[in-house]
């Protein structure tokens, strides 16, 4: 491994976000120790080393991926349940309607709370959306130009950093909208999956003592 691939591997590591190519160029230039490079050759450079340590961590139990347009070290999925012991790490727990609502935002966007509520057929809570807006995985893009000037949703950056997604165009085919396992990519170290799994199990869990206790 050359140095600057190095270099690369240490910001990489150092980082708690993903780190872009630009980024990384900033950082490197700002740096005393750093290889004289053009500035076209350095972006050249760091594209490359990339790559490289990307296809050199396919084998190991962290990956290098490219998430939210940029770069970063992340647990391998096969290995996201074992480290998550290390922590106790509790699953977020998401409501069924929660992970539909979210998943017509990231389809539908820019989209309303009616248009969600009509695709659903339900009604869609402001606190729903506040959870969903705190997590930083929805946010208000702007207004649509009717009567009202509703507030019109879209995705935020941390949707696609928490769901491993580079962009949008790497979600699931939109065929599967209500597919609860197409729906649940990995969460970091964790799935939606489990979290629904999780409450709905809390739910049987408390529905069972309930029925007990009676």
């Amino acid at each position: 491994m050359n140095l600057l691939t190095a270099r690369i591997e240490a910001l990489l590591l150092a980082s708690d976000e993903p780190l872009s190519v630009q980024k990384i160029h900033v950082l490197l230039l700002s740096s005393t120790s750093t290889e004289p490079h053009s500035e076209d050759s350095l972006s050249a450079d760091i594209q490359h080393a990339l790559i490289k340590l990307e296809s050199d961590y396919q084998t190991h139990g962290i990956h290098i991926a490219q998430v939210a347009g940029g770069w970063q070290l992340r647990t391998a999925p096969e290995h996201a349940e074992l480290v998550q012991r290390l922590w106790q790490v509790k699953a977020p727990r998401l409501s069924r309607s929660a992970l539909e609502t979210l998943a017509i935002i990231a389809y539908r966007q820019p989209t309303t709370r009616a248009e969600i509520e009509a695709l659903r057929g339900v009604r869609v809570s402001s606190q729903m959306l506040s959870n969903l807006q705190e997590r930083g995985w929805i946010k208000v893009i702007g207004r649509k130009d009717v009567p009202g000037r509703p507030h019109l949703f879209g995705t935020g950056k941390q949707f696609l950093i928490d769901f491993g997604l580079n962009g949008l165009k790497d979600l699931p085919d939109s065929n599967q909208l209500m597919d609860h396992d197409e729906l649940n990519p990995a969460l970091s170290q964790r799935t939606l999956q489990q979290s629904a799994s999780e409450q709905e199990s809390a739910n049987e869990q408390n529905s069972e003592h309930q029925h007990g206790t009676q």
